[in-house]
């Protein structure tokens, strides 16, 4: 890969096609468009530089070798041990994809991107040019979901040689730092036991947040240290006592109607599961018939409950699969009201939504709207911000955000129809 004077630090006379380094300006003096604008400029430095890092330590490695290669990065780029050894593996993967090496070389993709094309091609077969469009316009987590898809579609036995791998690179380190003489746990889990753990960490913190509910506000724990007390409980619970809390694996399939059989098994987090493991999961699961449906389940409960019923969360578990703001998994998420209870709403599954505490604090305490898609799904929108393109003298103001309700309609329907997939539990 070649880089033009100006991408090596030096000024030219002939100007390229696009700017490659920010000019050092004062950003209070910009309005929030021309920042917006700004920030896509530096995503594209960043992007170009990481090319021009990549391209160097291969260079470097393939003259030297990966061990002084390391050492070199562990010095000039002053980077850990860790770091380094990871920066010299990327660069050598990247040797594998030199279109995406190109694309983030002219800064169309971010470099996080390019990576994980890079290590998917050290893992197996990839269409490399459907990857780097995909890339060019989609968001870190999307495009990780579209990753994980490609890869299980170009394995071409169902994604079980994937999933082999991925078993295969399973670990965990835990170690006392010599530092103040705290444990330090750090591990690397198969999709299936990763999704495990997480519910039943995230059922156990719970527990124990319910529990501590009474406490006065400086004796409770956060939210890291209740995680940490609930990895605690469930490893050193008696296994005589009681079995670990929230174990249940949820796997959503759809039915081929025409061969009669499931197909399209995935965990909930999106990831593509072999149907053959799908099958093992349900051999001594509970089956759900066909879709919730509300003779069975009680998913329309009106002003009956203020609380969403066991069998909400199941449903919207399936439906919004994490959170509808940030995408954080479901398994941390809690259920919103979006027409809130005490104006009148009801506790039927049309007026529910998945929302991490993070962003449900973001719709109480700042006003961020839940807005209803056409195709059925939910997302949330920070409030209208008048005056935005103003410079910011301009747009100060003592009025408020936003003078419309903050909790507008969106559609909400009285119909019952509940458009969730089949489900296994294990």
């Amino acid at each position: 890969m070649e880089f033009g004077p100006l991408e090596q630090g030096k000024r030219a006379e002939d100007k390229p096609s696009g700017a490659v380094w920010p000019e050092v300006v004062d950003v209070d003096g910009l309005s929030l468009s021309e920042l917006r604008a700004r920030l896509g400029l530096i995503k594209k430095a960043e992007a170009r530089l990481a090319a021009m890092k990549t391209a160097t330590l291969a260079a470097y490695s393939n003259r030297a070798g990966k061990g002084l290669a390391r050492r070199v990065a562990l010095e000039e780029l002053q980077a850990s041990k860790q770091q380094a050894r990871r920066e010299v593996e990327t660069a050598s993967q990247f040797s594998q994809v030199p279109e995406t090496l190109d694309a983030l070389g002219a800064g169309d993709i971010p470099a996080a991107h390019a990576t994980q094309i890079a290590k998917a091609a050290s893992q197996g077969p990839v269409d490399e040019t459907v990857l780097v469009e995909a890339a060019r316009h989609q968001d870190f987590g999307t495009f990780s979901r579209t990753l994980r898809d490609h890869q299980h579609e170009q394995s071409g036995d169902d994604g079980k040689s994937l999933m082999a791998k991925q078993r295969q690179r399973r670990d965990l380190s835990f170690f006392k730092s010599p530092d103040d003489g705290m444990f330090i746990l750090n591990g690397r889990f198969d999709p299936v036991a990763g999704n495990r753990i997480e519910a039943a960490l995230a059922d156990e913190e719970r527990r124990l947040r319910n529990a501590n509910s009474d406490k006065a506000a400086a004796d409770q724990a956060t939210f890291n240290q209740r995680l940490a007390d609930a990895l605690e409980n469930l490893v050193c619970a008696e296994s005589g006592d009681r079995k670990p809390q929230g174990t249940t694996l949820v796997v959503t399939a759809d039915w081929d109607s025409l061969n009669q059989k499931l197909a399209d098994a995935r965990l909930l987090d999106g990831t593509p599961l072999p149907l053959s493991e799908a099958l093992r999961l349900g051999c001594n699961a509970d089956i759900l018939p066909a879709v919730f449906d509300t003779e069975g389940q009680e998913l329309w409960v009106g002003r009956k409950y203020r609380s969403a019923t066991d069998a909400q969360r199941d449903a919207l578990i399936v439906r919004d699969k994490h959170c509808i703001g940030c995408g954080r998994s479901a398994a941390w998420c809690e259920v919103h009201h979006i027409v809130e209870w005490f104006r009148g709403g009801l506790t039927d599954i049309d007026n529910l939504v998945l929302v991490c505490p993070s962003c449900h604090h973001s719709i109480h305490d700042d006003g961020w709207v839940v807005h209803r898609l056409q195709d059925g799904t939910y997302e949330l929108r920070p409030p209208p911000e008048p005056r935005a393109d103003l410079p910011p003298w301009k747009s100060k103001s003592n009025s408020p955000p936003h003078e419309s309700e903050p909790f507008p309609d969106v559609g909400v329907s009285n119909h019952r129809p509940c458009n969730v997939e089949p489900v296994l539990l294990s």
